[in-house]
């Protein structure tokens, strides 16, 4: 077994085992290693493998691609290198598989890398975990030996449930902050916006036939311009609405990857939070109403893979408490790779 962390780029176990890989390079291919020297912008995660006894027996980095312009989201996989007397162990396939965890974790869209054709191994591994080949890119275009590959990630969601008042909207947009303040690819999606519309159909008058119609139409968009993770501010009051989110924002790897998280708050602040927003009126009289309702409903179905209240603690705090609840990444509080 092996234990995989995150190091840095400087770590002097890295940096040894980086010299074993490019003498072995060179002994394979009769030249020193063709690709550029790896400098610590775009980095997002660089990671150490070691056996039980803390030997360093392997290392992998990967770091967001400067040679797809025009694929956004797209990461590059660099030095995935395993000590010769480590190999036949599973150790390459357990470092793949924390670093791509890291890429799924920061919005990545699709993954690639380089190698070539006197390392049928791990031309192997690659097309074994579900990578294809692609045209050469960047250094490897030069390379006639070279074998590209890349494989997709589906995109991730987490829908903030909740009734009005409880704090969706702005749990959702806080989360957007903290995630892309770390450097994730994410979007926020107000799913109120996208639903308003009258008259409403009698056999569905919160339109939520509208919403899923909308999303399936924006999901493409916001994969093209590479965001991996979404946050959509929308209430979840139908068995069926997690397998309708994941169809939505399906693509060629399959569907969405769903988290539904609950905010909640006391019926007073609920009450306190609409009416600072609303006008008097048939809106404000609506959404109080319609703010009990709903949390007597969302109480009774228990969709949600978690919740957390907003009554007292800042935006930021609640946007941390609902990533941990979801199971996402916590920038600053967790490894990327486990």
């Amino acid at each position: 077994m092996i234990s995989v962390e995150p190091v840095g780029l400087d770590d002097p176990r890295v940096v040894a085992l980086w010299q074993e890989f490019d003498a072995e390079l060179e002994q394979l291919y009769g030249e020193p290693d063709i690709q550029a020297p790896v400098g610590p912008d775009g980095v997002v995660a660089s990671l150490l493998a070691l056996a039980d006894g803390g030997e360093p027996v392997g290392t992998v980095l990967v770091r967001w691609s400067h040679h797809h312009p025009d694929t956004p989201g797209t990461v590059e996989i660099r030095r995935l290198y395993v000590r010769p007397r480590h190999r036949g162990h599973g150790h390459a396939r357990v470092m793949m598989g924390a670093i791509e965890r890291a890429a799924f974790r920061v919005g990545a869209t699709r993954l690639v890398l380089g190698t070539g054709e006197a390392q049928p191994e791990a031309i192997a591994l690659y097309e074994g975990i579900g990578y294809s080949r692609i045209p050469p890119f960047g250094i490897f275009t030069t390379y006639p030996r070279a074998v590209c590959m890349a494989k997709s990630l589906p995109t991730r969601l987490l829908v903030i449930n909740g009734a009005m008042g409880a704090g969706k909207t702005a749990t959702a947009s806080a989360i957007r902050d903290v995630l892309g303040d770390a450097g994730v690819r994410v979007a926020f999606i107000d799913a109120d916006a996208l639903c308003q519309a009258r008259p409403e159909p009698t056999n569905d008058p919160y339109q939520q036939h509208l919403l899923m119609l909308g999303l399936a139409a924006l999901a493409p968009i916001y994969r093209a311009r590479g965001y991996g993770c979404i946050v959509v501010a929308g209430v979840v009051e139908d068995p069926e609405d997690r397998d309708r989110y994941a169809r939505a924002f399906a693509g060629r790897v399959g569907p969405a990857q769903v988290s539904v998280v609950r905010v909640t708050a006391a019926d007073e602040t609920r009450a306190e939070r609409i009416t600072a927003r609303e006008p008097p009126g048939r809106w404000r009289d609506f959404s109080l109403a319609r703010s009990r309702e709903l949390d007597e409903i969302l109480d009774s179905l228990d969709l949600d893979d978690g919740v957390v209240a907003t009554d007292a603690a800042p935006s930021e705090e609640v946007a941390r408490q609902v990533l941990d609840v979801a199971g996402w990444w916590v920038p600053g509080a967790e490894n990327l790779a486990q």
